[in-house]
């Protein structure tokens, strides 16, 4: 609130009496100014009439009396000017929140208004709404005062919400959505149209949510023509997408491309199999520096100019290896890729140097488009393979720069239907990271175990694997500094691979400085046994140790307590 003291004073500073000092002693009341309380009844008695809108001269002397009681009953139970000016806001805040939560897609003060020419058919509005009936408060007809009093008031209030710069205020915008940047518009008269400059965009709607989408569709339309930003740094969507919203998200895309954004995040859901095709503009858009898209059409016709774009994830797509080529020759400043549930490719082909990290998550392999994914990113630093990729293999065609991997997928138990194809697969990679210094695996990459033909049968080869002679080559350690387990099982069973692995690490592997085992992720992490753990520690304290400096943690959760436990081996 303007000119009303929201916020305390720092102790000893801005100067003393007015109603921003902070005085927590007993003597807090006799320096606050009259008129600063008379400020913060009048903003009472506004708050009340806006919500219980009265027009008799009786019905205006009952709100006045409301709002003394409100403000005497906080005066009196107060124990500081900091808790006095704390529980005076929470009490407006309280007010207008559950005011404002009764429309859940409405500008304040009808601020979309009738300026719209078709708002049940999700039409752009023809005109910007007028920023005066955004504005609009209703205002008390009479003012309550205060008793005189001959306290001295030649101080003035401090009101820090409004004195706050610019960007420290779009700065907190960029955490809310932009519904909940325009409630703050009730802190104080000058947020009541900084919100319009907010150059942080974030429109969600949740499935099961009440509202109806062609009077969100309206909402976001009234926001975009309301908007005085000149750049948007941030667009993001969340929300269904039916037939009838695809051709506003066109045109809320075109919006944010024209203003220059920075990011874009697009995730539409579906009721119906519908899905959105990404418009070509989008392609061209010079500006974008990160783009999410998921459960999108990911069409690329022509060439791309995404020459700004350092961080790409594609989720649930149909992709091909002739439009990966596409994006990524057109985006020659890209440093990270995520691929999340795609398919369609067969081929990764990364030629650029600016590419550091790159992340396959549950890839879907399709027999008709061929079984192999292959990777060839010859000045890649980081690689991780993750989820549940269905129905088929990885392929390292030339990864020499890698410092950092990560092996942490499953795969289907049909795709491999021989243990030695198990191991073959996993040896396979391992040779192509021979020179990474940390490197993470999980646990179907240490197991050696399969189903046949529906009947389940263990082969304890994971001591025989890790200790062939083909794997004592100490070369392929030499880099090896930091290795981690995650995802152990609940049995001392399961845990014979992950064992043999690291007794053949510890004996081998010269540079090595830190095992980690990581259970906290752990589906069975809740089931772990305490003791189990305990016999592990022992079991590898037993190891002999090539590397001095080698030592093993173990993370575990902890039962009853929120925290997770670390132990040191």
């Amino acid at each position: 609130m303007d000119n009303a003291g929201w916020r305390p004073m720092p102790p000893g500073g801005g100067g003393g009496g007015g109603i921003g000092a902070a005085v927590d002693d007993g003597s807090w009341r006799v320096r606050v100014q009259p008129k600063s309380r008379e400020r913060i009844l009048n903003k009472i008695v506004e708050t009340l009439q806006r919500h219980l809108p009265v027009s008799s001269r009786e019905g205006l002397q009952e709100l006045n009396k409301i709002a003394l009681r409100i403000e005497g009953n906080i005066y009196t139970a107060a124990t500081s000017l900091a808790d006095y000016i704390g529980k005076i806001r929470l009490t407006m805040l309280k007010m207008e929140t559950e005011s404002q939560s009764s429309i859940p897609y409405a500008l304040p003060s009808n601020a979309v208004g009738n300026s719209c020419e078709d708002s049940g058919k999700g039409k752009i509005l023809k005109t910007p709404p007028s920023m005066a009936s955004i504005n609009n408060r209703l205002r008390p007809k009479k003012r309550a005062r205060l008793p005189p009093s001959s306290q001295n008031e030649t101080r003035n209030p401090v009101d820090c919400i409004s004195q706050l710069p610019n960007d420290i205020i779009f700065r907190i915008f960029s955490f809310l959505t932009t519904k909940d940047a325009i409630k703050t518009s009730v802190l104080s008269k000058r947020w009541r149209s900084t919100w319009t400059a907010n150059q942080y965009m974030s429109f969600s709607l949740p499935l099961d949510s009440s509202c109806n989408l062609k009077s969100f569709v309206a909402f976001v339309n009234s926001v975009l023509l309301s908007c005085t930003a000149i750049k948007v740094k941030r667009f993001l969507f969340n929300a269904p997408c039916l037939a009838f919203m695809q051709s506003s998200l066109d045109t809320w895309l075109q919006f944010a491309i024209m203003h220059n954004v920075e990011e874009v995040s697009i995730t539409p859901h579906y009721w119906r199999y519908n899905i959105y095709s990404l418009p070509q503009i989008l392609f061209h858009c010079t500006t974008l520096e990160s783009l999410c898209v998921s459960q999108c059409c990911f069409s690329v016709i022509g060439t791309v100019n995404w020459c700004s774009l350092k961080i790409l994830r594609i989720e649930y797509a149909e992709l091909n290896d002739e439009g990966m080529v596409t994006v990524l020759s057109g985006s020659p400043v890209l440093e990270f890729l995520e691929l999340k549930s795609c398919r369609g490719i067969e081929h990764i082909m990364v030629e650029s140097k600016s590419l550091r990290e790159l992340v396959i998550d549950s890839h879907e392999f399709r027999p008709v488009q061929g079984l192999m994914l292959k990777i060839w990113a010859p000045h890649l630093l980081k690689l991780r393979l993750l989820g549940n990729s269905q129905g088929g293999a990885f392929s390292l065609d030339e990864v020499s720069s890698l410092i950092e991997a990560e092996l942490n997928f499953d795969m289907e138990s049909f795709a491999l239907d021989k243990v030695k194809a198990h191991g073959d697969l996993v040896k396979g990679l391992l040779k192509r990271l021979h020179h990474v210094m940390k490197l993470v695996m999980g646990s179907w990459c240490l197991q050696i175990e399969f189903n046949a033909e529906g009947v389940g049968f263990r082969n304890s080869a994971g001591k025989e694997f890790w200790n062939s002679a083909k794997w004592r080559i100490c070369q392929c350690l030499m880099h090896l500094k930091h290795v981690e387990i995650v995802d152990r099982g609940a049995n001392l069973l399961l845990w014979e691979p992950t064992l043999s692995l690291l007794k053949f690490l510890l004996q081998n592997a010269l540079r090595l400085d830190k095992i980690v085992i990581n259970s906290t992720n752990s589906e069975l992490s809740d089931a772990i046994d305490p003791w189990l753990l305990l016999e592990v520690a022992r079991i590898l304290l037993s190891f002999p140790k090539c590397s001095p400096s080698a030592k093993v943690i173990l993370r575990y959760p902890s039962q009853g307590c929120p925290s997770n436990r670390v132990r040191e081996s």
